[in-house]
């Protein structure tokens, strides 16, 4: 259903009293906070997760809502499945429980379909930024304008003299957004700040992190990407409102990486990383980042999917993933009411594009089993070409034979990406969710093959 349906425009009218009745009850507990939003296509639970450590570590009192759970001071809270900006009723709620624990600052990480459906009524921001505007969730949207319309509307929530910081980089956004701005004159009612990565130098990048200076500040950060860069720069910027250079300098060395975001698992004798990326340009950025930090003679393989009942686009992916993988291992990805099999041969036709070259497909488990050996050898003995395995079954074992057979034909120095789910606990068949952990299926992985 697009925002544009009636029927959903109904449903915002009964967010929005939802939300008017949850924060009387709550007593609009916003007011006495200084609550900063993140929004963006992506790096919005990285940029989160950046700004509350950093201003936890400069000793202030901060909370945070994002898509992986809701931090309000020593308790954490799951926020749901596949949910990043959470109901009206709970947004006033946690926001209560934070200020009476004796919270001033808050972290939270907004969706367009939380800003556009009037989940975050009754909230003026102290500071935003806003990561990215790609192409994506227009499933609901109907187009990028309206797409962006509703990202931008953290600028407009913004309190008088508020900080407002846009990425430079993403061009269509950067100069969609200076037009929206002028337009709407909120440059004589708040602070906007622009960042570049040209304004970085001395920059450093491997496996266990990157460094980089900044405004003659130099900086460490375990973490990789030159996404992580742009994100870096947000929380930077957002930070320096809040806290002196030198914290933030300090607290971003102590970074702890978020669950499922470019997260290293193992480094020998073959790396394996566990990530989020699940749109086209989170996936061009991320696997841009592991090639540059790929050691040279070897292979990076590569697994997802693409979810059912999404933007369909997303299933270029497969493209994206064939200009930069030696191996392609294309799996489930909550397919919920589509077939999985129809998905996946979606994305192998995109990889075609790009030269991938379709090896086999999987039925089952069973299939595989009794066929992976031959697949295996075969693969260990390629050396040019980009080839190709898809895993069909509509059952979790899908996902979790697809990363075995990935980790199965990697050799030593190789790089196994793993990437779609990284924080979620559960796979979408048809209409139920199913207990699934990227973590727990690797570590299972890992300990056969261990045992063999």
């Amino acid at each position: 259903m697009t925002q544009d349906h009636i029927i959903q425009k109904l449903k915002n009218r009964y967010h929005l009293l939802q939300s008017l009745i949850a924060n009387l009850k709550h007593g609009f507990p916003a007011r006495e906070l200084k609550v900063i939003a993140v929004t963006g296509t992506d790096g919005k639970t990285t940029t989160t997760s950046m700004i509350y450590h950093v201003l936890k570590e400069a000793g202030l009192k901060v909370g945070y809502i994002s898509t992986i759970e809701a931090k309000i001071a020593d308790e954490t809270l799951d926020t749901g499945l596949h949910v990043t900006t959470p109901d009206p009723w709970d947004v006033p709620y946690y926001l209560d429980k934070m200020r009476r624990k004796g919270i001033t600052h808050v972290v939270l990480e907004s969706t367009s379909s939380g800003l556009q459906q009037n989940r975050l009524f009754g909230i003026k921001f102290d500071a935003a930024t806003i990561t990215n505007i790609k192409t994506d969730h227009l499933d609901y949207h109907g187009t990028w304008e309206n797409y962006a319309a509703a990202k931008y509307l953290v600028a407009k929530k913004l309190k008088e003299k508020g900080l407002l910081v846009l990425n430079g980089d993403d061009k269509k956004s950067a100069e969609w957004l200076k037009e929206k701005l002028i337009e709407d004159k909120l440059a004589d009612k708040i602070q906007i700040q622009w960042f570049r990565k040209d304004m970085l130098s001395s920059l450093q990048e491997k496996v266990d992190g990157m460094s980089f200076t900044f405004k003659s500040v130099a900086y460490q950060l375990p973490v990789i990407g030159s996404y992580n860069q742009e994100n870096a720069l947000a929380a930077i910027s957002i930070c320096s409102r809040y806290v002196s250079e030198d914290k933030i300098v300090n607290a971003l060395k102590t970074l702890p990486v978020p669950k499922g975001r470019m997260e290293v698992i193992q480094k020998e004798p073959y790396t394996i990383i566990i990530d989020f990326a699940h749109t086209g340009h989170a996936l061009d950025q991320a696997l841009k980042a592991v090639s540059n930090i790929k050691p040279s003679n070897s292979n990076l393989i590569t697994v997802f999917g693409c979810a059912g009942r999404r933007d369909r686009s997303r299933r270029s992916m497969g493209e994206i993933a064939a200009r930069y993988s030696n191996s392609i291992v294309i799996t489930a990805e909550d397919p919920r009411d589509e077939s999985l099999a129809d998905i996946n041969s979606e994305i192998i036709k995109y990889a075609q594009k790009h030269s991938a070259l379709l090896v086999t497909r999987f039925k089952d488990s069973e299939d595989y089993q009794q066929r992976k050996g031959k697949y295996i050898q075969d693969q260990k003995n390629n050396k040019s070409k980009i080839l190709m395995y898809a895993f069909d079954q509509e059952a979790v074992n899908s996902r979790f034979d697809a990363i075995d057979f990935a980790c199965s034909i990697a050799r030593k120095g190789d790089i196994v990406f793993i990437t779609g789910k990284a924080h979620e606990q559960s796979l979408a068949f048809g209409n139920t969710e199913y207990p699934w952990s990227d973590h727990e299926a690797v570590a299972r992985v890992i300990a056969n093959h261990e045992s063999k």
